[in-house]
């Protein structure tokens, strides 16, 4: 699957996921998707920003994945995440 992170950096992809980002007791401070690239399995964090709920965070992500596993390929640029 290949994913454009930004404008010019495609990458090839073998999983997503979306996850909430717990800080390990139990809180939950956001929303997390993470990547793993072909063919080395290196990760790539990331965590939506704060400016957007947890809910629709949650949905945005969601349905990105969504289209990443249907069509093959998505745009994550437009993604309002911060990479951790």
């Amino acid at each position: 699957m290949r994913v454009l992170f930004s404008e010019g950096v495609v990458r090839e992809v073998c999983s997503a996921e979306v996850k909430p980002m717990d800080v390990g007791d139990g809180n939950v401070m956001g929303t997390e998707i993470d990547f793993v690239l072909s063919p080395n399995g290196d990760r790539m964090q990331f965590v939506y920003k704060d400016s957007v709920s947890m809910e629709m965070a949650g949905m945005m992500a969601v349905e990105f994945v969504k289209q990443l596993y249907t069509y093959g390929m998505a745009d994550f640029s437009d993604q309002p995440v911060e990479q951790l």
